[in-house]
């Protein structure tokens, strides 16, 4: 597929770019995975992959498994005879290798009758594309690197945000899918799960976020006339548990919810508990005041008599 570039300005080859890119790479509006494009000029292997570098491709097409490698022969532009398509794959060391990838897979059904037959300096590949030859169409050939063939290329769709920054991109043909983080679904990691329903009777509970996600915060707090028992603030963490803190300052214990979660309890009976042990401690202090003054003043009473005894004794001497 050309591109406005070094080796192609036609009008013409961009609009069969485009139009390419559609039938490739669309997926119902979804985001799309892997696309593929082909020059329309010949060229020999290392100018193929350089074509592709020049056109902000991401490389030769990498071949992953034998399901890419027919969906490419079905969608490609039938070639009657040769050249066919240059593909990224080259042999390195006496072993046939994926470029940019270092990959080696090599199917049961990749190369055609015969092939590859290993003559000396063969080693490059082409796939071909002969929709009237069905024994070969689809399959590959080892061939010398300096002959002329189109150049077919990939460009990869993955890239930070594609997962949200909350999983692993994994490019798939027409599509990607994410490798979720702990916490979160979707098919770009978008979603968070959350924690289970927060609800407080009597009170009200203002969140972050309305689906209790993962990270969300939700501050607790009740109707006029009831204490909250609890922490007024708690959060959702990754593996959906809802967390607290004790106290209002940084230094405070985490609260992690195995029981009771808070509640609103009404003033009344904390004020008829602490009317009740205020009767009963100003009770104790009355009784305990009475009995000292009356213990004190029957005290006084007692020494007179005894001073009067003294001196009566003394007298009768």
């Amino acid at each position: 597929m050309a591109v406005d570039g070094p080796f192609f300005r036609q009008p013409q080859v961009v609009t069969m770019m485009w139009m390419l890119i559609i039938v490739l790479g669309m997926c119902g509006g979804r985001a799309m995975g892997w696309t593929y494009h082909f020059s329309t000029e010949t060229m020999n292997w290392t100018m193929a992959r350089e074509w592709c570098w020049i056109n902000n491709h991401t490389d030769m097409v990498v071949i992953q498994n034998q399901e890419e490698n027919n969906y490419l022969r079905n969608v490609l532009p039938d070639k009657t005879g040769s050249p066919y398509y240059w593909i990224g794959i080259k042999k390195i060391n006496g072993t046939w290798t994926w470029v940019g990838t270092n990959g080696t897979w090599v199917g049961n059904y990749s190369w055609a009758p015969n092939e590859p037959n290993n003559k000396l300096g063969e080693e490059c590949v082409e796939m071909y594309v002969n929709k009237g030859n069905s024994e070969n169409n689809g399959k590959w050939n080892d061939d010398k690197c300096s002959n002329l063939k189109y150049s077919l290329c990939y460009r990869d769709q993955c890239n930070q945000t594609s997962c949200k920054g909350q999983g692993r991109c994994l490019e798939t043909i027409n599509n990607f899918t994410c490798v979720y983080e702990p916490g979160f679904e979707g098919h770009g990691c978008q979603t968070a799960k959350g924690c289970d329903p927060l609800c407080l009777p009597d009170g009200f509970v203002n969140c972050s976020a309305v689906n209790f996600a993962v990270n969300s915060t939700c501050r607790l707090s009740c109707e006029k006339g009831s204490l909250l028992l609890g922490s007024p603030e708690v959060s959702c963490s990754t593996d959906r548990v809802w967390t607290g803190v004790w106290g209002d300052d940084i230094w405070s214990r985490i609260w992690v919810w195995s029981g009771q979660r808070p509640v609103c309890a009404s003033y009344q009976p904390v004020l008829m508990v602490a009317t009740a042990g205020w009767m009963l401690t100003m009770s104790c202090c009355i009784c305990c005041c009475f009995n000292h003054r009356k213990r004190k003043k029957h005290a006084q009473l007692r020494e007179p008599d005894e001073g009067v005894t003294s001196s009566n004794k003394t007298g009768d001497n």
